[in-house]
């Protein structure tokens, strides 16, 4: 078997001795990882909360004597791939790597060690080792004509058993070349940061960097990320796209399962599309209210201090159907009764909540007990706004009615603006227009400062849109083709449909062809704008799709089809009126350099104002008189 001895460094166990310059004697050479003095000891572990790491392959020290490794030609046969926390292998990556080593060799080997004469574990090198083995399955196929497939690997030996760390910390720096899926570095975190149990929070995170080489982020966010369900967490993705979830999602996720788990399932579940994710990112508040409104399974009660009111009775009847055991438990502790006995007691406070028609109004002291309680899920809305909070423990908001309800006799309320006028006093009458004026001056305060809001943000669109990022312009991409697709469904089809002989099909045995249904047609049409790597380009398509409607020869157009000349001529018009100057006219200079010469003599008079040319008709000539009966009305007048 052949084999090639090339310098490079030894395991930092090892002492390499070189001669000295004097006396020619070997002497040691003194290693990094051992301090000369307590005091250098005291400021390293300052410097290095996790302590001196063991490195495999030492390429910080400059040894002055060469030093051997060992690199083998294995064949493939005799390989066995160890355990790696890469799940996620693309197969077209792994047919291109098997044809660069057929074509350029194996320019960097593997690292494993041999446990037998016939076997090599290998650690490193997971994708070349599988691009290898797969090389004899695609050489010579197309598009690898005359190559021969893989029958050895270089290998560099380990002269030791590595430990699960030092394994971990090899895939790691391997991994580098290409980065791991979401669900892989999920995995991988996991893996590591349970070996390092023990250890306080900062240290373990700077342990799992140090091991995995990962950044501080990146590790806390996937500590964050470990604590969603499997059904969530496999969702997340750097860039996320039909129902994927963004790191910046999957963290507000983790902090609302924290407290709420149904309310993050409902919230997760509901972002099923790539605009749903959007409306969540830039008003999560809305969005979890949204989601609330329209699953009727899901308890969940907003508490909006000094503007929300409870109604007690519906509150009640709503929380009872949604009491766990636990909540239960709990409730009956709260209300000072038996298990036995709470739901009769529930039922009379239900009866006298109704008789009273009482409401629950919130305030600030409600709200911070359901937050120190761990009983609602908060969202920051920023310093300008108030926090929005919802209330996901039914026996919280119970137990606030009966606490508010105390003493509350089970007798019908009585009209309080009839019979509690004569009763005002003028003090209660000076409270109350104190309480209005202050009330009006905080509503003052809001909308001026929500006023220099809006006017700040003018500005920072000014400065924005100087130099958009590629992302806004993939946005403003997104917009264009979606209100052109919603606001002119049919016009956008019409011209698409008429003009692609790809979104047409036969008309029966015919030999004519019309467009397929409106729906199908969009759907090509919005994917195909959206899909174009340049964004301007992507607006310019469905741009197109919808101008080419206007400038259709109408003889090639049959006025009886789903998109036919007689049932969109209405549409055309509201869509693009004569009194349109200026939209008419961009039209036409989008349009006419892509037109026939002949498309653009029948569209010329539609587009094109010149006052200095001759009327086509002889306004003076004799006319002969005609009968309502000899005018042709056309099919698209009978119709209207």
């Amino acid at each position: 078997m052949p084999r090639r001895d090339t310098p490079a460094s030894t395991p930092p166990a090892r002492k390499a001795k070189t001669p000295t310059a004097a006396t020619g004697k070997p002497r040691a050479r003194r290693t990094a990882a051992r301090p000369k003095s307590p005091g250098a000891s005291r400021r390293r572990a300052h410097s290095d909360p996790v302590g001196p790491v063991d490195r495999l392959f030492d390429v910080t020290a400059t040894p002055a004597g060469p030093v051997c490794e060992d690199v083998e030609y294995v064949p493939l046969e005799q390989i066995t791939l160890a355990d790696n926390p890469r799940r996620d292998i693309s197969p077209e990556g792994i047919d291109r790597l098997a044809g660069m080593l057929m074509r350029s060799g194996q320019l960097q080997p593997v690292i494993g060690r041999r446990v037998s004469p016939q076997e090599v574990i290998v650690y490193a090198g997971q994708r070349r080792c599988l691009a290898a083995k797969r090389s004899p399955e695609i050489a010579g196929t197309e598009g690898y004509e005359g190559l021969r497939p893989v029958a050895v690997l270089r290998v560099k030996l380990l002269d030791h058993p590595p430990t699960k760390s030092e394994i971990r910390r090899i895939q790691a720096q391997e991994n580098q070349y290409e980065e791991l899926s979401m669900r892989d570095k999920q995995d991988q975190f996991a893996d590591c940061w349970q070996d390092n149990v023990g250890l306080g929070e900062d240290e373990r995170i700077a342990r799992v960097c140090v091991e995995l080489g990962i950044a501080p982020a990146l590790a806390r966010n996937l500590r964050r990320q470990l604590t969603l369900p499997e059904d969530v967490r496999v969702r997340v993705a750097e860039r996320p796209s039909g129902d994927g979830l963004s790191i910046t999602m999957a963290n507000t996720l983790a902090a609302m399962n924290e407290h709420a788990p149904e309310l993050m399932h409902a919230v997760a579940e509901r972002i099923s599309t790539a605009e749903h994710h959007q409306q969540a990112l830039s008003s999560m508040g809305a969005f979890v209210h949204r989601t609330v409104v329209e699953s009727e399974s899901l308890y969940a009660v907003r508490l909006d201090e000094g503007i929300a009111v409870l109604d007690a009775h519906e509150e009640l009847e709503r929380g009872r159907a949604h009491l766990t055991d636990d909540g239960r438990k709990v409730l009956a502790k709260s209300i000072g009764c038996t298990r036995a006995k709470l739901e009769e007691e529930l039922g009379k406070l239900a009866n006298r909540a109704q008789s009273t028609a009482f409401k629950l109004d919130v305030s600030r002291a409600l709200r911070e007990r359901a937050i120190a309680g761990h009983y609602a899920w908060v969202y920051h809305r920023g310093a300008d706004y108030a926090d929005a909070l919802w209330v996901v423990s039914p026996e919280f908001v119970i137990a606030a009615i009966h606490e508010a309800m105390e003493g509350v006799e089970a007798c019908p309320r009585r009209d309080e603006s009839y019979f509690g006028g004569p009763r005002v006093t003028d003090k209660d009458t000076e409270a109350a227009l104190e309480a209005d004026r202050k009330r009006r001056a905080e509503a003052r305060h809001r909308a001026e400062s929500a006023a220099n809001s809006n006017l700040g943000l003018g500005h920072d669109i000014a400065t924005g849109i100087l130099e958009p990022r590629a992302e806004q312009l993939d946005a403003v991409r997104r917009i264009v083709a979606l209100v052109l697709i919603e606001q002119y469904p049919t016009i956008v089809a019409y011209g698409a449909g008429w003009t692609d002989r790809a979104q047409q099909q036969p008309v029966g045995d015919t030999a004519r062809f019309e467009p397929r249904q409106r729906d199908a047609i969009l759907d090509v049409e919005l994917a195909r704008a959206l899909a174009e790597p340049d964004p301007l380009r992507g607006i310019l398509q469905i741009v197109c799709r919808w101008a080419a409607a206007f400038v259709l020869d109408r003889n090639g157009v049959p006025s009886t089809t789903a998109l036919g000349s007689a049932r969109t001529a209405g549409k055309l018009q509201r869509a693009l009126p004569d009194g349109a100057g200026q939209l008419r006219s961009a039209v036409w200079e989008l349009m006419r350099p892509m037109l026939s010469p002949h498309l653009a003599e029948i569209n010329r008079d539609d587009f094109v104002l010149d006052d200095t040319l001759a009327p086509a008709a002889d306004l003076t000539a004799h006319r002969a008189d005609s009968a309502l009966a000899d005018v042709d009305l056309g099919e698209e007048q009978e119709a209207a």
